[in-house]
């Protein structure tokens, strides 16, 4: 059972450049946490719903103070380092999120102790992210070997990417690069094409991916490659957009392929 709800965040807009790098880490942190799944089924995993980060209208939210009140968490530190060995998966996560949120350094090594007994991949994931934030090596570390690690999910290693790409480290992009061209479900390759295109400081290798996607058999990855390059500001893919519109047969495809050519054209124009 894969759960349908998904969790995230927001934060208070702020001005400073520290303070912007914290708010993009942590929606990257809530993009993953669980939902609750009943105590008699184990805790799934939602897919990572990031189209919004794109520029479209955000879901309904809820911060992570709001899904701690839901399970009666209070938002003090001895609390939330108790919650870390909650039986609940999404407590769990919620719990080292609200902790790095708060910059709680003291907190770390209780997080990585709670990340290194995690038996579900998705939440050591979470549980890494939340240390990664609070300037953890060892945090750092674990995300990296998880998303080159092909036995873990791939949403999760997809998650797993996102946490790297915030420090500004390019390990974790071929391992979003091989769940697009190998991943046989297509909202998964949908997924690794936004997470490339939001990985930071790997335009250049997000925008060869996407043109590749072009050709992809899906209309929806079709779509999605469109898209990323749109969000790129891709101004040199013109002339593979051009090819893909003479092969495209599918209409909606053709309109997406037909906006985002007139978008990059402005935008090459003005430049």
């Amino acid at each position: 059972m894969r759960l349908n709800k998904h969790k995230e965040v927001i934060i208070l807009s702020t001005r400073s450049s520290a303070e912007n790098a914290r708010e993009c880490f942590l929606l990257l942190l809530v993009g993953a946490l669980l939902t609750a799944a009943g105590a008699a089924a184990p805790a799934q995993v939602a897919p990572l719903a990031p189209k919004w980060l794109a520029g479209t209208p955000t879901p309904p939210v809820e911060t992570f103070a709001d899904g701690l009140a839901r399970h009666h968490i209070e938002l003090t530190e001895t609390a939330l380092v108790a919650a870390l060995a909650s039986p609940d998966g999404e407590v769990r996560s919620l719990a080292a999120a609200q902790l790095a949120a708060m910059d709680d350094h003291p907190a770390l090594t209780a997080i990585l102790d709670a990340m290194e007994v995690e038996p579900d991949l998705q939440v050591q994931v979470n549980l890494a992210g939340a240390a990664s934030w609070l300037n953890s090596r060892r945090a750092l570390d674990k995300l990296q070997q998880l998303c080159q690690n092909l036995n873990v999910p791939s949403t999760t290693r997809l998650d797993a990417a996102r946490y790297v790409s915030n420090k500004d480290l390019p390990t974790c992009f071929s391992a979003v690069v091989q769940i697009e061209q190998s991943g046989q479900d297509a909202s998964l390759r949908v997924l690794a094409l936004e997470a490339a295109v939001n990985y930071r400081g790997q335009a250049a290798r997000a925008q060869a991916l996407a043109i590749s996607a072009l050709a992809d058999l899906d209309p929806t990855v079709r779509i999605a490659a469109v898209e990323a390059l749109r969000s790129l500001h891709a101004t040199g893919a013109g002339d593979a957009l051009g090819r893909a519109l003479q092969a495209e047969g599918d209409e909606t495809v053709r309109e997406h392929l037909r906006a985002a050519i007139r978008a990059l054209r402005s935008a090459d124009t003005a430049h």
